[in-house]
């Protein structure tokens, strides 16, 4: 009998807890701030972007860029760079489905993790789809909130 009852109170914990992994159900206003300069920085890959440029000017310039158990910390220089020749080559970013999970404000530090679906769509129809959980650092930087670090790991669509 003690055993069960334990387990009835575990499952009704765990259905009425909220979901570790679920997103805030509303943002502070300093979070919105984040909340908008993610979304210029993501608005300048889709279609009718600004491109490179505008993806740019959202980054702090001592930005980088991890791949999670990749050799390799790209800098703002050369990731601009990467983005402005995959741009260029015809690529865009289609679609896009975001879940914000936590932005913390302190003074002029945001921190913020994602998990974001992106669906890329080549110069000759081609798509393919990529996942990723994102854990980043912003600053803000002349009234203006910019991407100072972002660690990505790759996760299999869903």
């Amino acid at each position: 009998m003690k055993t069960t009852w334990c387990l009835a109170v575990c499952c009704l914990t765990l259905l009425w807890a909220p979901s570790a992994g679920s997103a805030q159900e509303s943002w502070s206003p300093a979070q919105q701030e984040v909340l908008a300069a993610i979304e210029r920085l993501s608005a300048s890959t889709a279609p009718g972007g600004a491109g490179a440029d505008a993806y740019g000017a959202v980054l702090a310039d001592d930005f980088s860029r991890w791949t999670i158990g990749s050799d390799l910390v790209n800098g703002k220089e050369d990731w601009v760079e990467g983005v402005r020749e995959w741009f260029e080559d015809g690529w865009r970013v289609s679609d896009r489905d975001t879940r914000h999970l936590e932005i913390v404000v302190r003074d002029d530090h945001a921190f913020t993790r994602r998990v974001v679906e992106e669906t890329y769509l080549g110069p000759e129809g081609e798509r393919s789809t990529a996942t990723a959980a994102l854990a980043e650092v912003w600053v803000r930087e002349d009234g203006e909130w910019r991407l100072l670090r972002v660690d990505v790991r790759p996760v299999d669509s869903p």
